[in-house]
């Protein structure tokens, strides 16, 4: 009886610890972006602009203006939209890059999703850089659309049709 609840309790133990190491990694935002999944924070930003990554429907570019409450100024976000779904949303897809600015000409920071830059597929973990690295940051986030691109091609055997353009933190397709 002993030896069962000793077991159970490891077992019980061993699921909480990778249930918890897996979490922060999901979702987590860089050091000074908001979590743009949170109501509050939605609330303080302001959507000046929506376009696309190098004109392909799938990558969103947004221009947000902080509104004060320890929002950045501007922030600059592009997110990996290839869900399948019709319509895009910050509370689902992922975002591949930040900039981060305190001024319309103040760069604090930019990171750039690192699975993105490594093989075109999201994957949570961001690599930062001041302002003297955004060339180089850049540069990597347009090779990972290329290979994003190409994987799109290959999983559908050709050219996707893309989903509208909108405005909004939730993104209806027309």
């Amino acid at each position: 009886m002993v030896r069962h609840r000793l077991l159970l309790a490891l077992m019980t133990a061993t699921v909480l610890l990778t249930a918890a190491a897996r979490v922060p990694a999901e979702g987590a935002y860089p050091p000074g972006v908001p979590d743009l999944t949170d109501h509050d924070v939605q609330d303080g930003l302001v959507v000046l602009a929506i376009s696309l990554l190098d004109g392909d429907p799938h990558f969103p570019v947004l221009v947000l203006a902080g509104s004060g409450g320890g929002l950045p100024r501007y922030l600059l976000v592009v997110v990996d939209t290839r869900s399948g779904k019709d319509a895009w949303s910050l509370q689902e897809d992922h975002p591949i890059l930040f900039m981060v600015f305190s001024s319309s000409t103040e760069l604090r920071g930019a990171y750039l999703d690192e699975g993105f830059a490594a093989n075109g597929k999201a994957s949570g973990h961001f690599s930062g850089a001041g302002p003297e690295a955004v060339e180089r940051l850049v540069g990597e986030l347009r090779d990972g659309h290329r290979r994003a691109r190409r994987l799109v091609v290959e999983s559908n055997g050709c050219e996707t049709v893309p989903h509208a353009g909108g405005t909004g933190w939730h993104h209806p397709s027309s």
